[in-house]
């Protein structure tokens, strides 16, 4: 059985690992609605990429957005124009990004270990917790990680090439990988394949490779490509300022306190603290931790020895660890920023299945078995919830689906389960494969059922639609809006509105101000903190008079006299908002 299972051709392999990331492709990038953080605000900026003059700088309620260069936005807009405004259009093009992502990272581990080591580690780069929120989730990210992807193929295939037209074709790869990534998200397309590069030159000794010409040529294109860009850019005017904002508050202010005040200083945003990144690191590689654990074991032995298999383990460790190190130096810190370094990950995992399959140690047979209950504790924690949903539920008929999703899943498991063990005793590759059905067969099934309940509670367009039937043709303003608001009324209003956003004004002020200049028919739109009840919250034990007592700036506006609640819109478990009139 195994030894059939190694002699599969690599085309057949490929097709594995595209069928094995299928279910959770689907169910991530087409089965929801927008949710927040970022989406929203993703989406609104793609919409008007579809048809804004200049294509150079993205825009936010027609207001330049000056945080990310345009590659993403550009992809998603045109996807809005061939298939519609929704969702599923806008994400198309992360299917793209992913099998990129996959078949770069197959072709990178299938030249140093065969094809089923490949089929394994394209499996985790996709599958792996913080790797797969990229890649399902509406922002640059996904196309940022896609870029790395490549430049490691690239990067890795010129390194160890041994002609200089072999060097050629894999570093120009490199290249356009790296512009990708950096017109996804800056100079970190950059930053990744030059730290990995930096690393191995630096372990191995081998600073000799600078010299070769075939590793600088593919600037020519990156030149003409992002500085034609760059000169657009500028040519705008308020080009400089951006070009400012995207270079340096947003780059060097996510390192170190550029002393920017306002929405442009970026270092008092997600705050960083020593070892955040290596504390969280077992979360970012679940339901592949233990195995990633087995691979670092066995990457340091392996490294030490002066072969071309030592060559991909160091270059696995290269592209995995330094990454951390660097992002543990920023000012700021978010989970998404650590998914190139899953990329590495993936590399070691797939070296270490070989090594597995040869000779099995305690180690390995423990971290197989640890990551096997892990997905059994995963399965068990979302079946709970299932539960709950159906013990919650107002319709029976939800009740029931629920219920028999719940319970169908855990049949699945428990035969998976089984298998996986058989596997195990025997050493076959499918001793791992059980594992990962198990995990796809649980997220394919949460999707069917939990992801409808986030949609409900991260249903803001239809809430925005309610405030455009509300408001009709009467002044709008938003009240001191986050992003997600300002992105929720614009995708869906689409009717001019005022935003009040004065930093040097409190809410007060500026509201009174607004209903002066408006006394008959202004209206103002306004957050109110909590959250709303829902079945899950009554389940809780929450009360609603006790969630929605605080009513925030809604409060302080009626007993100032300056105006009074016109309409109350509230999500279950989710946003409220209070539309507000003149007193």
């Amino acid at each position: 059985m195994t030894t059939l299972t190694l002699s599969l051709p690599a085309r057949q392999w490929i097709l594995i690992a595209l069928i094995a990331l299928a279910p959770l492709w689907m169910t991530g990038i087409y089965g929801r609605g927008y949710w927040t953080p970022d989406e929203p605000r993703e989406a609104d900026i793609s919409w008007r990429m579809s048809f804004q003059a200049d294509q150079s700088l993205p825009q936010l309620a027609e207001e330049p957005f000056m945080e990310k260069p345009p590659l993403s936005y550009w992809m998603s807009a045109a996807s809005m124009k061939v298939f519609g405004v929704s969702p599923a259009a806008a994400r198309t093009p992360n299917l793209l990004y992913v099998l990129m992502s996959t078949l770069a990272v197959w072709l990178l581990v299938n030249s140093m270990t065969g094809g089923m080591g490949a089929t394994l580690a394209a499996v985790i780069a996709g599958s792996a917790c913080i790797s797969y929120q990229v890649a399902i989730w509406l922002a640059p990210d996904a196309s940022l990680l896609a870029g790395c992807a490549i430049s490691l193929l690239g990067l890795y295939r010129g390194y160890v090439a041994s002609s200089g037209r072999e060097k050629l074709k894999w570093y120009t790869l490199m290249h356009l990988g790296a512009m990708m990534g950096f017109m996804a998200k800056s100079a970190v397309g950059w930053i990744y394949p030059a730290l990995t590069l930096f690393v191995m030159m630096l372990w191995e000794g081998r600073w000799s490779e600078l010299k070769y010409w075939q590793l600088w040529l593919g600037f020519i294109p990156q030149a003409l490509v992002i500085g034609g860009w760059i000169y657009n850019l500028a040519q705008l005017p308020n080009g400089q300022h951006a070009l400012t904002i995207m270079f340096w508050n947003n780059l060097a202010g996510r390192f170190t306190d550029i002393n920017a005040t306002g929405e442009f200083n970026y270092a008092a945003a997600h705050l960083n603290w020593p070892g955040k990144y290596w504390a969280e690191l077992p979360y970012y590689l679940i339901p592949w931790t233990f195995l990633a654990i087995a691979a670092l074991y066995r990457a340091w032995p392996n490294s030490k020895v002066k072969t071309s298999e030592s060559t991909s383990w160091r270059f696995g460790v290269a592209a995995s660890l330094p990454f951390l190190m660097l992002l543990s130096f920023a000012t700021t810190a978010r989970n998404i920023y650590a998914a190139p370094a899953m990329l590495g990950f993936s590399v070691l995992i797939g070296l270490w299945l070989s090594c597995y399959l040869k000779q099995a140690n305690t180690l390995d047979i423990w971290m197989l078995r640890l990551t096997r209950y892990g997905v059994l504790g995963i399965a068990l924690l979302i079946s709970s919830l299932m539960i709950l949903l159906a013990i919650t539920a107002s319709k029976s008929s939800d009740m029931l689906g629920y219920a028999a999703l719940a319970l169908l899943l855990w049949i699945i498991v428990f035969f998976m389960f089984k298998h996986g063990v058989t596997a195990e005793a025997q050493r076959s590759p499918m001793s791992v494969g059980w594992v990962y059905a198990m995990y796809v067969a649980t997220i394919s099934i949460a999707g069917l059922t939990i992801f409808p309940v986030f949609d409900r509670v991260q249903d803001l367009g239809s809430m925005a639609i309610s405030v455009k039937r509300d408001v009709g043709s009467r002044p709008l303003a938003l009240l001191d809006p986050d992003e997600t608001t300002i992105a929720m009324m614009d995708y869906q209003l689409r009717t001019p509105m005022t935003l009040l956003k004065d930093q040097n004004k409190d809410a007060l002020t500026q509201a009174s101000e607004w209903f002066s200049a408006y006394p008959n028919d202004g209206l103002m739109l306004v957050r109110l903190p909590g959250s709303a009840p829902g079945d899950m919250a009554k389940l809780a034990g929450y009360i609603k008079k006790n969630r929605v007592s605080n009513n925030g700036v809604l409060a302080d506006l009626e007993q100032a006299g300056v105006g009074r609640l016109f309409r109350l819109y509230e999500l279950p478990m989710g946003r409220r908002y209070a539309l507000v009139e003149g007193k």
